[in-house]
């Protein structure tokens, strides 16, 4: 059996290497390809397209790059179709993988079943949209309990086996090692900044994360280092050339490493504030957009008072969020100086610990293929 998987972000790229690697274990004859990158490249899927092909922020950013787009897609759908594949798995990425699953039913009508790994939040904006998934896909794992009760209600078969990064979400190494590797000396306190997975991410949340972090400095008596998590989608030089000039930054290609070593962090608002929330380690989250993104987006988002999924998942403000010109230096930088040494940030541990029981038990990823090689095989 040959499976087509198709992601489109660093964070699904992991996923599916992660549930990939189960799947080879139940079923060593299965194959597998798609669009991704190089998690699910060590894991030996043949590539059709690198998912830095589609990496883009914002909804402006995607339509002027429409017709790129589009011609990926059809790429894909080719690659689908000639590989034989007798599954394909859509992981996150929904606006693209949407097209993907639309333009396979076009083509080849309900040949081929579709599994939806990791659900868009349809439950946040364009709540439409649940009507036409549950015609397009044949099932969808999700990674939050609430997530169930969105989709069954519209037939469509919902499962959930925990998140996948519970139980994996660790450092490296010992703290103590990872201190002496980072440079950090006797009682030297560290900020991790996650600025994020894309290019335009970067250039949008770095340059603010490190005037907020000078702001900081210029508040506290003790010196501040800063731990630069670089992801494997990002070049270094991009880093090193927004960092230049700050003093005492260290770029770490392990963003778990950067938060467990740090005394608090500044983490742009997806999968990465759910590590951050995994580690423990206490954070503000960030996310800035285009203006012409952020006015369009005020637009289809109802009923929702939280970005951050830490938030969305208790209901109220666990960590601090701040959106585009919320998400300035001065505010930043007063959150962070709060967290640094003070009841809040006890109180933000707790609470993280606390929150982190509901997405369920290790060994979900390992479940899910359990029922992938039943369900599909």
């Amino acid at each position: 059996m040959h499976v087509f998987w198709v992601t489109g972000e660093s964070s699904g790229d992991r996923h599916a290497a992660h549930l990939i690697r189960e799947l080879k274990r139940l079923q060593p004859e299965w194959t597998h390809g798609g669009m991704g990158g190089e998690a699910m490249r060590r894991e030996g899927v043949t590539l059709s397209a690198d998912l830095k092909e589609a990496a883009l922020m914002g909804l402006t950013e995607v339509i002027r790059h429409l017709p790129r787009l589009f011609r990926l897609r059809n790429r894909l759908i080719d690659a689908i179709v000639d590989s034989g594949a007798q599954l394909v798995v859509l992981v996150d990425f929904p606006d693209f993988n949407m097209g993907v699953a639309r333009s396979l039913r076009v083509r080849l009508g309900r040949q081929i079943p579709i599994l939806y790994y990791v659900s868009p939040q349809v439950w946040a904006w364009r709540r439409g949209r649940i009507k036409t998934i549950a015609k397009l896909v044949d099932a969808m794992a999700v990674l939050f309990p609430f997530e169930v009760d969105v989709y069954r209600p519209h037939g469509l078969e919902t499962v959930f086996f925990g998140h996948p990064l519970v139980g994996e979400v660790k450092p490296s190494a010992p703290v103590p090692e990872l201190r002496k590797q980072f440079g950090l000396l006797g009682d030297e306190q560290a900020v991790a900044l996650l600025p994020g997975s894309r290019e335009q991410e970067v250039r949008r949340h770095l340059p603010v994360q490190l005037a907020a972090v000078n702001r900081l400095r210029s508040r506290l008596t003790e010196p501040v280092k800063v731990l630069l998590a670089q992801a494997n989608t990002v070049d270094r030089k991009l880093l090193e050339q927004l960092s230049a000039g700050i003093p005492d930054v260290t770029i770490v290609d392990n963003a778990r490493d950067a938060l467990a070593t740090s005394r608090v962090g500044l983490v742009k608002s997806g999968t990465s504030t759910i590590e951050a929330l995994l580690i423990g380690t206490p954070y503000v989250v960030m996310y800035i957009v285009s203006p012409l993104t952020y006015r369009i987006a005020k637009l289809l988002i109802r009923g929702v008072k939280y970005i951050a999924m830490v938030n969305v998942l208790a209901n109220r403000e666990i960590v601090p969020e701040h959106i585009q010109d919320d998400a300035n230096p001065q505010r930043l930088a007063q959150d962070l100086e709060r967290l640094w040494d003070s009841e809040d940030r006890d109180k933000m541990t707790q609470r993280l610990h606390d929150l982190s029981s509901s997405l369920g038990e290790p060994g979900s990823t390992e479940r899910l293929a359990m029922w992938m090689a039943e369900r599909f095989g």
